[in-house]
């Protein structure tokens, strides 16, 4: 799967480009994963610690 970025979000922090391309999957994958629960991998480090950063891109 391969999506450019619109003018509206190439201005977000790399963590909010990382955690962009993890939803665009989740919602393309919806089907298949929404009657399940499970968890999401990734080789990106720096979305590892993502829930303990403190972002100051707005949405």
């Amino acid at each position: 799967m391969s999506k450019s970025l619109s003018p509206r979000y190439q201005g977000l922090s790399t963590y909010g480009k990382e955690y962009l391309a993890i939803v665009v999957a989740v919602d393309q994958w919806r089907p298949y994963l929404q009657h399940n629960e499970f968890i999401s991998h990734t080789d990106q480090k720096s979305l590892i610690h993502l829930e303990e950063q403190r972002l100051t891109t707005p949405w």
